[in-house]
Order: C-alpha cells, then sequence, then structure tokens
C-alpha cells in the first residue's frame, strides 16, 4: 500500500501578495502615464486656440492697417487737427520746429523722463538719417493709450498735441535702464524706449477714437449670459432713486461677462449703457520706415497679445506688463577683435545666444532698482529694444572712428560674419521667440554688485549683436524687452497708398 507524502498533496491555485503588488505597481504606472495626457492635451488645446486666434487677429490686423490708414503720415495730422486751437498745436510741429515722429524723435513729446544725451537742443539733432536710411522703429499703439485714463483728471486716451497732454504720460515702449557699468562714466544706456505712436485723438475731441476698442481686439466667441441666471452682474431698474439698477450677483467665471454697465458721465441727467469687453487677444505694431525720406513702405511686426496689462505704472515710468532688462545679444567668452575697431570685440558662436542681466539689489544710479528675476520661458518671446534718440550719439557710439587712420574707417567689422558691421543698426527693434532658458544666478561679472543674469537661446541668428570690450563686457548697454502676454509676432511688410 502506497502511502501519499506531505510533497504529493495538491496545492490550490492563487495569487500570491508579490504578484498583487506587481499588478498594482503596473496599475499605477499606467494609470499616471494616462493622467498626465491630460493636462498636455489641456496645453495643446490652449496653444492651438491661441495660434488659430493669432491667425485670424493678424489677417484683421493687415487688413485694418490698409483700409484705415493706419500709417498714413497725413492720418496722425489730421488727427491733431482735431486739437483746441493753441499756438503749435499740430503733430508735426512745436515751439522749436516742425518734426516728424516715423523720422526723428524729441524730449518735447510726451512725458518721457529720459531724454536725449545731446547738447544740440531741438529734434533737428535727433534726425534718424542722413540722406536716406531707415525712419525709427515705433510702436504703433493706440489701445493701449485708449484704455489707460489719467487719474488726476479722468481724461481717457491722449491728445497728440504735446502742449496739450491730458490723458497718460507717453510711457515710451520697452524703456526703463539707464547705464549698469559698474565704472559709473555716466553713458545711459541705449535703451530709451520706442516713441509709442497714435493717430486717434482722445475719443471726446475725435469721435472715431471710440471704435478704437473694437478694431485693435479680437472679441471672444459670443456665450450670452441669461437675465435670469444668479450669476448675472446687473439687473437694470433704473428710476431716480437708484439710477445705477440693482446688482443681483456677479458675473460667471466660465462664459465671457457681457454684462451691461451704467454711465452716469459726463450727464446723469441722460445715462447711457455700456456693453462690458472681454479683450482676451489684442495687436500693436512695432515697425519703422524702410526708407526715411520716402513714407510709402514699412517694414515691422504686428504683435499679438492675451490678457495684456492695460495700466500705467508711475513709479517706474512704465506700462504695466513691460519688464526691461540689460541685454548683451552675442554673449560668449572666445571673442575676436574687430580688424578696424580695436577696442570692439565679437563673441564667437554666439549667434544665438542673449545673456539677460539686472540688478538684484538697490542701485544709487538705476532707477525701479532692484529688480526681481524676470519670468522667461521657452516659447515666450523676448524683444531686442536697443534704441539712440540722437543720431549724433549713434555716429559717436557706433559709426565713427576719430582716431588714425585718416579719413576715419566706419563701423566695428565683424571677422565672424564676412566683416558686416553686425552692432547695427543701433536704432532697432527686433523680435525673437525661445528655445532654451537657464536659471537665473548671481551674474558672474557683475555678481559682487548685486546683479543676476540668465542666459537664453533663440530660435534664429540674431540680427544684431552687442559690441563688447576686451572682457565680454557691453561697450554700450543694449536693452531686451521680456513680456509674457505676446503670443505671436507675425513679420509683415506695410504699404501706405
Amino acid at each position: 500500500m502506497k502511502t501519499r507524502t506531505a510533497a504529493s498533496t495538491p496545492r490550490s491555485a492563487g495569487i500570491t501578495l508579490t504578484e498583487i503588488l506587481i499588478s498594482i505597481l503596473i496599475l499605477g504606472v499606467g494609470l499616471v502615464s494616462l493622467a498626465t495626457l491630460f493636462p498636455i492635451g489641456l496645453l495643446r488645446l490652449r496653444e492651438a486656440q491661441r495660434q488659430t486666434r493669432s491667425a485670424y487677429l493678424f489677417e484683421s490686423a493687415t487688413a485694418d492697417t490698409a483700409a484705415r490708414g493706419l500709417l498714413n503720415a497725413n492720418s496722425f495730422t489730421y488727427a491733431d487737427l482735431l486739437n483746441p486751437l493753441v499756438p503749435w498745436s499740430y503733430w508735426y510741429v512745436q515751439p522749436s520746429g516742425r518734426y516728424d515722429p516715423l523720422t526723428q524723435d524729441t524730449a518735447l513729446y510726451g512725458h518721457d523722463p529720459l531724454t536725449p544725451p545731446t547738447t544740440f537742443p531741438g529734434p533737428g539733432a535727433n534726425n534718424s538719417f542722413l540722406g536716406g536710411g531707415y525712419g525709427l522703429p515705433f510702436a504703433y499703439d493706440p489701445l493701449w493709450r485708449y484704455q489707460t485714463v489719467n487719474p488726476a483728471t479722468g481724461n481717457q486716451g491722449i491728445y497728440l498735441d504735446p502742449s496739450l497732454q491730458s490723458g497718460t504720460p507717453e510711457a515710451r515702449f520697452a524703456s526703463g535702464i539707464y547705464s549698469l557699468r559698474p565704472e559709473g562714466d555716466g553713458f545711459p544706456a541705449s535703451a530709451h524706449g520706442l516713441q509709442r505712436l497714435t493717430n486717434f485723438n482722445t475719443p471726446g475731441v475725435m469721435p472715431s477714437a471710440n471704435w478704437v476698442p473694437n478694431i485693435f481686439v479680437s472679441p471672444e466667441d459670443v456665450v450670452w449670459q441669461e437675465s435670469t441666471n444668479p450669476n448675472y452682474t446687473v439687473a437694470f431698474s433704473v428710476t431716480a432713486a437708484q439710477p445705477g439698477g440693482i446688482p443681483v450677483g456677479t458675473p460667471s467665471t466660465v462664459v465671457p461677462d457681457l454684462s451691461i454697465t451704467y454711465n452716469t458721465t459726463p450727464t446723469p441727467a441722460t445715462p447711457t449703457y455700456q456693453p462690458i469687453s472681454d479683450w482676451r487677444f489684442s495687436w500693436m505694431l512695432t515697425a519703422q520706415q524702410t526708407n526715411g525720406s520716402n513714407g510709402a513702405s514699412f517694414a515691422g511686426n504686428i504683435v499679438v497679445f492675451e490678457n495684456r496689462q492695460f495700466a500705467y505704472d508711475p513709479t517706474t515710468n512704465k506700462a504695466a506688463g513691460e519688464t526691461v532688462v540689460e541685454a548683451i545679444f552675442g554673449a560668449g567668452k572666445s571673442l575676436v577683435k574687430s580688424p578696424n575697431m580695436p577696442s570692439y570685440y565679437y563673441a564667437a558662436g554666439s549667434d544665438r545666444t542673449v545673456l539677460l542681466r539686472w540688478p538684484a539689489v538697490a542701485v544709487g544710479n538705476i532707477p525701479n532698482s532692484p529688480q526681481s528675476d524676470p519670468v522667461v520661458k521657452v516659447g515666450d518671446w523676448i524683444a531686442d529694444v536697443t534704441y539712440e534718440r540722437a543720431q549724433n550719439q549713434v555716429n559717436t557710439r557706433f559709426y565713427f572712428n576719430t582716431a588714425t587712420p585718416t579719413p576715419p574707417l566706419q563701423g566695428a567689422q565683424n571677422p565672424l560674419n564676412k566683416l558686416e558691421w553686425d552692432n547695427l543698426p543701433a536704432q532697432r527693434c527686433f523680435w525673437y521667440q525661445v528655445q532654451k532658458v537657464t536659471p537665473a544666478q548671481a551674474d558672474p561679472a557683475m555678481g559682487t554688485l548685486g546683479y543676476r543674469s540668465m542666459t537664453v537661446y533663440v530660435n534664429q541668428m540674431l540680427d544684431a549683436k552687442t559690441l563688447l570690450d576686451r572682457n565680454g563686457n557691453p561697450v554700450y548697454q543694449n536693452a531686451a524687452l521680456i513680456c509674457p502676454y505676446v503670443v505671436n509676432v507675425i513679420p509683415q511688410t506695410f504699404f501706405v497708398r
């Protein structure tokens, strides 16, 4: 008789604890991987929406610029003719003479605190071209002008005549830094900001200016909120006892607020009702005449914004949301001397490298310091807004070498680029998209003085570079605008007929 041993006893099938844990691990990895697809998908949808909307807005901006003659010099003159008749009330005229803002800059226009570094008064000293060349780069930005109100007077918009300046200060586009050189040589940076132009006068003076909010924005898809919705903003029951209506709640946080506001100004006896506009996407132009003596052609960019701020910061004399820092375009350590300008250098292998630098502590001779670390992400846009206001300063810094030999040689040639003058023009507005960003840190060259910096790599070769000294520091400070609200920058050539 055979005896059954314990080893031969059949075992019941089952799952061990180890197998269960492994299964949970695999399931968890799969769920986590699946969950990561949702935020990525939302980001892709958001980016697709932004690109689609900017494409539509680009087509609208191109058509409006041409159809409305926004860059026609005569339209600027007409807008200023609507000002009250006072001496020198024309766009091209001021007490020291007649000037064209598309080719000349002047310290007497607007409230720009940065005066041009020149001993020659009057607009003639700021002529941007000598017998030809490009016009001045400018920012055509009527919507910013329209939306910003002078808190002292309550006036909306701006008079084009400087003697009647009653709206917001000019707050030149992308201005705000002075010299950052530790030597303190007294030379201001090439960062005076672009003229912020508009040929729309104040709405009270120029009725067509009331259409500005409908021209430079892209209205969102219309989603009406029902009057019975408990989140509706205001239920209007206008009476003498309650002229403002009866508030019954707050607007929805999901759909656009298309409610009606009650306006009692300027005459409370005749109330008016105005819809609230949700300006998610808006646009402006940065451009310049392709020929300073011929205003028929402009080269520039249509700049599309998302959720752009419309406010003026009196402490910095800048528009809110426009951060300006020092920039070294073409930063690097491997330096090559310019053959005809012995004191000027270029960095090798730096065709797409930009060093951004800012004071992290209060510096006595630098306004608006200290600055916090700017937010720069991959996909953001920065602009080279190096801008000299006075042509004689441009000549001194960038064009002429007064030393031997005679006659003097012109320009700083770059031996790395077929002896081109890569530092020019000295008045420019070039846009670049960021492809890579290094973390902000104490600046190696000026860290002991309390400066921080970061390096960004852009999507194309730099159109202009910063002149460097033998130590790799900038000879003259250039400037970069950081504006996280920029969605897209689309190059465009405009023709004025």
